[in-house]
């Protein structure tokens, strides 16, 4: 059931990545950051206070590191994007939020198994390659080495989230989640009156895209310390991080994305990497 979690967290963050993709063609990027953690932050409080767990200050310590982790992640991201080669960026920064919780899992004494390791290497393989948006070659020297340090920040940024939201107690779960959101509304809004930018200049028909990344990446939050409540964080936040894997089939159904060689390849071995979860855990 944990490993059903860890693929439910995968869609909803990889299924909110494609609107957010959308919707970044029509406004600023940090705006669609913004106001999707807002929309995490008014879900969250609601169900934290339905869910008569305690807002302890451990939720609110690790939440809101995760939440600055979360935020700061995504800020490095997209600048690495708007500076490099993407599929170079990506295939970095996934592959490396995927590694994070699970070194971080097997150095608490997390011990999934041989055949779960073999599936962790076929996921790993299968983030980089998923991520290969471009069929040509590409280098490290093509990004260049700041832009691949952005990249390797939000990776460790992103993959420390996963860490984060698992080091609170189970019955504080709801809080930690509402407190990951604030935090990371809190470090995009800082930067945006730094910068006095104009918070309100959206299309109107971009905000349906922004309420569904919103939703999607709180309820995929949700679903991993669901998940991480009853297995190993190692095995849930690997499943977490093959969001790009739900990114792509979104591209290649709603906007017929054509995939190239590497992603079909990628695609196989994430299959193969989930089959073995599923038999080993």
């Amino acid at each position: 059931m944990a490993l059903v979690y860890g693929l439910v967290t995968a869609m909803a963050f990889g299924v909110g990545d494609f609107l957010a993709g959308q919707v970044t063609k029509r406004v600023p990027t940090l705006l669609v950051v913004l106001y999707a953690q807002l929309v995490g932050v008014m879900m969250m409080l609601p169900v934290g206070l339905m869910s008569g767990q305690a807002a302890s200050v451990d939720a609110f310590m690790w939440g809101s590191l995760g939440g600055l982790s979360l935020g700061i992640g995504f800020l490095f991201y997209f600048s690495a994007l708007s500076r490099g080669k993407m599929g170079v960026v990506s295939s970095v920064a996934g592959i490396l939020s995927a590694l994070v919780p699970v070194a971080t899992g097997l150095a608490i004494g997390e011990r999934p198994g041989a055949g779960a390791l073999i599936a962790v290497v076929l996921i790993a393989l299968a983030i980089i390659l998923i991520s290969k948006k471009e069929p040509e070659k590409q280098s490290a020297s093509q990004a260049g080495s700041a832009v691949l340090i952005q990249a390797a920040l939000a990776g460790v940024l992103i993959g420390l989230l996963f860490v984060f939201l698992h080091i609170p107690a189970n019955d504080e779960s709801m809080w930690t989640v509402f407190f990951t959101m604030t935090g990371a509304f809190t470090a995009v809004a800082a930067l945006l009156i730094f910068r006095r930018a104009n918070i309100f200049d959206i299309n109107k028909k971009a905000w349906i895209f922004i309420l569904g990344n919103g939703f999607l990446q709180t309820f995929g939050a949700v679903t991993y310390v669901l998940g991480v409540s009853i297995g190993l964080m190692s095995i849930v936040a690997l499943a977490g991080a093959l969001s790009p894997l739900f990114t792509l089939i979104c591209a290649r159904l709603f906007i017929s994305e054509r995939l190239n060689r590497l992603q079909i390849a990628g695609v196989a071995l994430a299959l193969t990497g989930i089959s073995l979860l599923v038999v080993y855990t």
